[in-house]
């Protein structure tokens, strides 16, 4: 491995040496300051290096990418495995509890993800702030995320409130809608607390500090078995055996640690060397408007925007679906949640790698690196894609193993496999179509992937799903056939939108 060392300069001052490695930058600072961050960062100073020779190849974008990924994916696929675990868990008290699960987690999730979504904004600007060595601008974005973070969180919790009006006005079953609806409730009470860690670790993500989320949600992750089995099944006998409701209130009580977990790694890092900023040198409620109204808060908001329409788009199109599973009844309903929680698995994958994929698209849009930019995002694509396929093959050569890792009921068993059998022709078109997305999102470019979502998901997916599920009366399967029409839909319009942006060299925050 070849390695060269480069003066780190910013606002004309020497700030210590940078360690290049292959044409990448590294996350070290050898010389003072950097201490509580680890990411080449003092006091003003980010790491700048010299131009090199030659840009990395596609290939070498590749290996960059998953580098950076793969932990991000094991973060994101902590924050799934919650849900996962939740509902193994609960598939063990029947299924009847299991369709009161997997309907009232289906709206929640889809507020959850589009918040989320919105915050994905996060990483992008923090991302382009450091490619251009603007630490000030990186921490006012933590800031302003943080922030968001918490009022999303709370709207969620409120709305929350009104889940069985919904279920009710949707169609679905008197006792369906009550079961559900306590889900739904205990789902709210940990939204402001996992909110507030996507926050927090979108930003450490993009800084160079992948890890630190990654084993924040493990420990949360470990802390939520036990309390499931307390809250839902009533073991050590200091609570009544809750069943699907119990369970998600301990996966609430998870949630939440991990963002009070988030907030003591930012704060412990900036005492040490608050090189971003990141604590306010205002009185605290000039702070909170300053979060809310400075000009980083307002590009925040203006990226996040389209980023949390987006992923709504999508999330509710899947939500849909699970509605229309609601209307083929409980044991549809219990297999389609089953499928669609063992795709989801696969999915974190693809986020993960996302998310690596904006930030180093965003390093190079803000460093003005245009061959970069290209390489990082296509390599990233490819990537996406081949992550699920072992995953895939699963899926189609063994079935009914997958659906047994969710149900043991034979009767949501037998329909689950039918419809993994169908996912399973998903999940490449579906991941890579997601680090499409992060892609033109560390470009700054948002709206047109939300048109593509929209177009391909609510025009294409749903019509599809409705005529092979429920005028076809093919079931699960039939539901999984239109999301796939929808996914390769988008998929191809957004690597055409890609291949269209970076043909030319793109101005920061393009629209």
């Amino acid at each position: 491995m070849e390695y060269s060392l480069h003066s780190v300069r910013a606002q004309g001052r020497t700030c210590g040496l940078g360690i290049l490695v292959h044409g990448e930058r590294s996350n070290v600072v050898v010389g003072p300051g950097g201490a509580g961050w680890g990411a080449g960062v003092r006091r003003g100073c980010l790491m700048s290096v010299a131009g090199t020779d030659a840009a990395p190849t596609l290939l070498r974008h590749g290996l960059f990418t998953a580098r950076l990924a793969l932990p991000i994916i094991v973060a994101r696929a902590a924050l799934l495995l919650m849900v996962t675990v939740d509902t193994v868990m609960v598939g063990r008290a029947g299924a009847a509890e299991l369709a009161y699960f997997g309907l009232g987690v289906a709206p929640q999730v889809t507020l959850m993800l589009v918040a989320v979504g919105g915050l994905q904004a996060t990483a992008v600007l923090a991302a382009q702030a450091l490619g251009a060595n603007d630490a000030f601008r990186a921490g006012a974005v933590a800031r302003a995320a943080l922030v968001h973070g918490v009022l999303l969180g709370l709207a969620i919790l409120v709305l929350s409130r009104f889940a069985e009006g919904f279920f009710l006005a949707v169609g679905q079953t008197p006792d369906l809608s009550a079961g559900a609806a306590r889900v739904s409730g205990a789902f709210g009470y940990g939204m402001p607390g996992i909110l507030v860690f996507v926050a927090g670790n979108l930003f450490l993500e993009a800084t160079g500090r992948p890890k630190t989320g990654m084993l924040i949600m493990l420990l949360a992750n470990l802390i939520n078995v036990p309390l499931n089995a307390v809250f839902g099944f009533g073991w050590g006998g200091f609570v009544e055996p809750g069943g699907a409701e119990g369970i998600m209130t301990a996966s609430s009580l998870a949630r939440s640690f991990a963002g009070v977990a988030i907030l003591v790694v930012l704060m412990r890092a900036a005492r040490r060397d608050d090189a971003f900023s990141l604590i306010p040198r205002r009185p605290p409620l000039a702070a909170l408007a300053g979060a809310l109204r400075d000009p980083d808060a307002r590009e925040l908001r203006r990226l996040g925007l389209p980023m949390g329409l987006a992923q709504g788009v999508e999330s509710a199109a899947f939500a849909t679906v699970v509605m229309m599973a609601g209307w083929l009844g409980t044991a549809q309903l219990a297999a389609y949640q089953t499928t669609m929680t063992l795709v989801s698995l696969a999915f974190m994958m693809a986020i993960g790698t996302a998310g690596a994929t904006s930030i180093r698209v965003g390093r190079a849009l803000g460093g003005g690196d245009t061959v970069g930019m290209r390489r990082a995002g296509w390599a990233g694509i490819l990537l996406g894609g081949l992550w699920p396929l072992p995953v895939a093959a699963l899926f189609f050569f063994a079935p009914e193993r997958a659906a047994t890792l969710i149900s043991q009921d034979p009767a949501t068993i037998e329909a689950a496999s039918r419809a993994l059998s169908v996912a399973a022709f998903m999940l490449c078109a579906d991941a890579s179509m997601v680090v499409a997305i992060g892609a033109l999102r560390g470009l700054g470019d948002v709206w047109w992937p939300t048109l593509l979502q929209i177009g391909a998901f609510w025009l294409v997916a749903i019509p599809v799903a409705y005529a092979t599920a429920i005028a076809l009366q093919l079931g699960a399967g039939g539901l999984i056939v239109g999301l796939i029409c929808g996914v390769v839909v988008s998929l191809a319009g957004l690597c055409l939108r890609f291949a269209a942006k970076t043909r030319a060299p793109q101005p920061l925050h393009s629209p």
